[in-house]
């Protein structure tokens, strides 16, 4: 949860960097913006995190720095919407049940599933048009499709090497890995397709598709780089 706190932290610098900058309609040349789509395991945070280091470090002194959201964006749209922190076990990147949500909405103890999800669409709208962050997830590259400044990954690996990751990164046993991936996957495949009609494997939703078995962490990060330099 400390680790967690840090990279929230880093995001709202993030935020105030970019609106010192310039107001977000006032920009004529959009910044570059990343979302990152993954299979459970196959690296994305790290990979986000060293992306961003290295584009920080390379970048000119008048650029504001990147920032990565993952798991710290539903922090981020709790706060841009004025919504108490608590909700944020209500928002697993899942679809709920329908019966378990209309209860939770008739007993007051969130708000309904769509106003949820229509918050968390607002955000990665915003963030994706300042520029100069990594979206993790949560459908960003169907919500940000209409913006020419965004690249748009899909990350992919082996299975038996994201067991691997997954029992390193979470300090799971094998066995349990297996099962959170199989669960994790699974219900990011509902959360697309309920929110989004979206199939979450299809690869004509991604500008690229990268089986991250193929390649360095270092190779990634440059390629990367040199993708959205270029365009």
């Amino acid at each position: 949860m400390a680790d967690l706190g840090k990279r929230f932290e880093k995001c709202q610098a993030y935020i105030t960097s970019h609106v010192k900058l310039a107001d977000i309609e006032r920009v004529q040349s959009a910044k570059p913006a990343i979302t990152i789509s993954r299979q459970t395991g196959a690296g994305a945070i790290t990979l986000g995190d060293h992306l961003a280091a290295y584009l920080n470090q390379t970048a000119g002194d008048a650029d504001a720095e990147w920032a990565v959201f993952d798991k710290n964006l539903v922090k981020q749209v709790l706060e841009d919407h004025d919504l108490p922190r608590r909700l944020e076990q209500y928002m697993p990147e899942d679809k709920p049940g329908a019966v378990g949500d209309t209860i939770a909405d008739i007993l007051g103890m969130h708000p309904p599933d769509w106003k949820l999800i229509e918050h968390t669409q607002a955000t990665i709208y915003r963030l994706a048009k300042m520029g100069h962050c990594i979206l993790v997830g949560r459908g960003a590259n169907i919500i940000t499709r209409d913006l020419p400044n965004v690249l748009h990954l899909r990350l992919i690996d082996s299975l038996d090497r994201r067991i691997v990751r997954c029992m390193d990164f979470y300090k799971m046993g094998e066995s349990e890995a297996r099962e959170f991936i199989r669960k994790t996957d699974r219900g990011r495949q509902r959360y697309m397709m309920a929110y989004y009609d979206s199939d979450i494997d299809d690869p004509s939703n991604y500008d690229l598709v990268i089986n991250v078995k193929r390649f360095t962490a270092e190779a990634l990060v440059r390629f990367i780089t040199g993708l959205i330099r270029k365009s």
